[in-house]
């Protein structure tokens, strides 16, 4: 298990997106999304995988914030370089 939390959910519709996470997740995503940023200011084509315990991953929480929403156990980021 984590020692931050960091969740990905889905509203009831689908049609939004919430992240919830404390300040450790919160900084854990940053850095992640930082580092996605250098690698394509770099050129480079780059992606990181997200997950629960679940999934095998413990970059994740496995604990829904929401009865109202669907906790994703997968998140993947992309980092794509200037064309």
């Amino acid at each position: 298990m984590s020692d931050h939390l960091l969740t990905f959910e889905l509203s009831k519709d689908k049609d939004e997106l919430f992240v919830h996470g404390d300040a450790q997740g919160l900084r854990f995503l940053a850095k992640n999304l930082i580092q996605l940023a250098d690698h394509a200011d770099l050129g480079q084509y780059d992606h990181t995988h997200l997950m629960t315990e679940d999934w095998g991953g413990l970059e994740l929480s496995n604990i829904s914030q929401s009865q109202d929403s669907s906790l994703l156990n997968h998140v993947k980021l992309y980092g794509w370089p200037k064309q």
